[in-house]
């Protein structure tokens, strides 16, 4: 029989407990600190699922008493170890002076699994703290180690070598190659983003057809530095193609949204058609 046992954590956040409630009821809230999409449904055995790097958590909420408790039910999609609803975790929102306590309950784990999610943890309740502060966490590109490997499509094998020394299945899967890819370049890592893009990509953009990683670089890096935060709306895949679709927020415009289709090929972006209205993110003109 395989042995469960729990993490557990606290944090002092200043904020009222009904701020730091929606951060784990609200899809917008959620997303804010954990995950690039969430579909939430808080009430007793309502959805909860969140797309943390291409890594699917699934569950239900299993409590939900407003602005005092969450509890949900946590595993992974396609995970035999540890599937969907396999253990539980616990919110506790108590009201101290000046803000709330959080108290966080990971419990039903294998032990195998406690290190990994004592560490993805760690990562994410001080996003929890800064968001709920009213901070912006920012774009978040880390990806959980010891979690169960998201079920990988099937690719043939390549032909050459690639420029990476080591590359798992699941690294290789077109939906966690995306968002490995989004991450890093949404938050100006240009050199790990390229790391997954093909030598001879091609790009169809507003205005421009790219061609080669070269050019592409170059006009990927020189949109980064002008983003000043991102909302990410909802991501879709079917076998190799990949569709993001989000909001770059720039001092122009925080409300535009971009649309992006991939071609994932041997764990390369080989293809992106990108669509955004290029006014939107002109400069203002000087009056």
């Amino acid at each position: 029989m395989t042995e469960l046992s729990q993490f557990s954590h606290s944090i002092d956040i200043a904020a009222p407990p009904r701020v730091v409630f929606t951060f784990l009821t609200t899809e917008e809230g959620m997303t804010a600190w954990m995950g690039q999409f969430a579909e939430l449904d808080p009430r007793q055995g309502g959805r909860f699922a969140v797309d943390i790097s291409g890594y699917p958590v699934r569950g239900q909420y299993l409590h939900v008493e407003p602005y005092s408790r969450v509890v949900v039910s946590w595993g992974f999609a396609g995970s035999d170890d540890l599937p969907p609803g396999a253990s539980t975790v616990e919110f506790r929102l108590i009201e101290i002076e000046g803000g709330t306590r959080v108290e966080l309950t990971h419990s039903d784990l294998p032990d195998s699994k406690v290190p990994g999610h004592a560490e993805g943890w760690e990562h994410f309740i001080p996003r929890l703290h800064e968001a709920a502060e009213g901070g912006r966490p920012g774009p978040d590109s880390w990806l959980p180690r010891s979690a169960p490997e998201p079920a990988p499509a099937p690719t043939p094998a390549p032909t050459s070598p690639t420029p990476r020394s080591i590359m798992t299945e699941s690294m290789a899967n077109p939906t966690t190659v995306i968002q490995r890819y989004h991450r890093a370049w949404t938050s100006g890592d240009i050199d790990s983003a390229m790391d997954l893009v093909a030598d001879d990509i091609t790009c169809r953009a507003p205005g421009i057809d790219l061609t080669g990683k070269d050019q592409y670089r170059e006009f990927i890096g020189g949109f980064a530095p002008a983003l000043t935060g991102l909302a990410d709306i909802a991501s879709f895949a079917e076998g190799e193609r990949v569709a993001l679709f989000y909001y770059p927020q720039t001092a122009v415009t925080s409300t535009a949204p971009a649309a992006e289709c991939f071609t994932v090929e041997n764990g390369l972006i080989t293809d992106s058609v990108l669509i955004f209205d290029r006014l939107s993110f002109a400069p203002p003109e000087a009056s």
